[in-house]
């Protein structure tokens, strides 16, 4: 006779069961969270003590036996030692997919799939009036643990309270740099002894036998607007910005100013003009990548071989914008030593002669204009731009052929000069330009 087991057998077995894999589920639990808590100790100490971003990425590599990152937009990454030690041709197809826009592009959270087949865990970093950033472990060595994915998951709060920390230190040391450079360039340091003192204090100590050039990046359309000033000087004094050697910028009045060293093998005597030039134009190159402004122009003064030289250079730089934007100087880099006559005319003073010479070829046309008489300044201006090409200067002024000409020949009736004859062309086109530059005394 078959015995049938009792029904209350099969409710104890199954309670049994229940209560075991509870019991295995909640230990498992409490040592992933007591791995976790301890794995937030360690990095909440390395934060207290002021080991800095680099320590704390170092500890996380350990702990997750695999490579961190931290990415920013307009920085370069903050990389851990597995990464860090690595040649960089080794590394270089990762770190070209480890990129702000790349793990942005990737929804920003979870895994993300590289171009080069690699896998890696992002968490957006939160952080507080700073720009976005992304903690990412690299699946280099093995594959990520639950464990792993949860400790990233918690330590990015800490990572964003040491990028905020970067974020101060670097706001009071923009401050100090800030006024330094203005002081510097304004002539409101006199003596050597306090130049050294406070180049010191803002790490701007410049090498013996270095010569420093002061140059004014122009911006477009910037309208002295203090915040673009500040945001191009915050994305040139970035990781990422940081490429031009010996290069310092900060916002001087309503200016983005750069102070450039060279060492003085490469301003050799007899190659000195072209190998400044060339140093501008690479530095020129740089500045258009990282503020984005492919139509950037770059004004330099000449170089000083002392630091109590730069406040002329400055000077010589904001002259060399003046001319260049009121004599329309074709070029990208304009130095104040390739000005030429342009530099004669701005250095002309107030008095006698230079009134009498706009009196009688500048005066007499803006007075008919202001009669009445066509635009006859604005016509003749044109006319010099476009090389005495009339047909050109009726296209530039939207105006019809007959109409320039007309314009012109009042303009050589009145002033008695004829514009075929190269005397009288290079007068009035001197006197142009004359009344258009402010007067001022030599530069420095």
């Amino acid at each position: 006779m078959t015995i049938m087991p009792r029904k209350e057998t099969y409710i104890d077995h199954r309670e049994d069961l229940s209560s075991g894999v509870m019991e295995r589920t909640v230990l498992q639990g409490n040592a992933m969270l007591t791995e976790l808590n301890g794995r937030l100790r360690k990095l909440t100490a390395l934060l207290l003590e002021g080991r800095g971003l680099y320590a704390i990425l170092d500890e996380m590599e350990a702990m997750l036996d695999n490579p961190v990152v931290v990415v920013r937009e307009h920085d370069k990454a903050w990389l851990s030692r597995g990464l860090r030690d690595t040649e960089p041709t080794e590394i270089w197809p990762l770190l070209q997919s480890l990129t702000y826009r790349q793990l942005d592009r990737g929804a920003g959270e979870g895994y993300v799939p590289l171009t080069n087949s690699v896998r890696v865990y992002v968490k957006p970093i939160p952080e507080q009036k700073t720009k976005q950033s992304y903690l990412a472990a690299v699946e280099h060595k093995r594959e990520l643990r639950p464990l792993d994915k949860l400790s990233i998951d918690r330590l990015a709060s800490l990572v964003g309270m040491e990028l905020a920390n970067v974020e101060a230190v670097r706001e009071v040391e923009d401050k100090y740099l800030d006024q330094f450079l203005h002081d510097w360039l304004t002539g409101k340091i006199v003596s050597e002894a306090d130049w050294k003192l406070r180049a010191e204090v803002c790490g701007c100590l410049i090498p013996e036998g270095t010569a420093l050039v002061a140059a004014l990046i122009g911006l477009p359309e910037t309208d002295g607007s203090t915040d673009r000033l500040r945001e191009a000087c915050r994305l040139l004094r970035s990781e990422r910005g940081r490429t031009a050697e010996g290069l310092l910028v900060a916002p001087v009045g309503d200016d983005l100013a750069a102070v450039l060293s060279i060492p003085q093998e490469k301003l050799a005597e007899g190659e000195r003009e072209s190998a400044l030039f060339a140093a501008l134009t690479e530095l020129l190159e740089s500045l258009k990548e990282h503020l984005g402004e492919p139509e950037l122009k770059l004004y330099a003064g000449r170089a000083a071989h002392r630091p109590d030289g730069l406040q002329g250079s400055w000077t010589q730089a904001k002259h060399a914008r003046q001319v260049a934007e009121v004599c329309a100087l074709p070029g990208e880099v304009i130095a104040y030593d390739k000005l030429g006559v342009y530099s004669l005319l701005y250095l002309i003073p107030s008095g006698e002669e230079r009134e009498q010479f706009l009196n009688r070829y500048s005066l007499p046309l803006q007075m008919a204009d202001r009669k009445g008489g066509g635009r006859l300044m604005e016509t003749l201006e044109m006319f010099f731009r476009c090389n005495g090409n009339i047909k050109l200067t009726s296209e530039r002024l939207f105006a019809h052929y007959n109409t320039i000409v007309y314009r012109l020949e009042k303009v050589q009736a009145i002033l008695g000069v004829s514009l075929d004859d190269p005397e009288d062309r290079l007068q009035l086109h001197l006197a142009l330009k004359l009344g258009q530059i402010t007067p001022s005394s030599a530069p420095n």
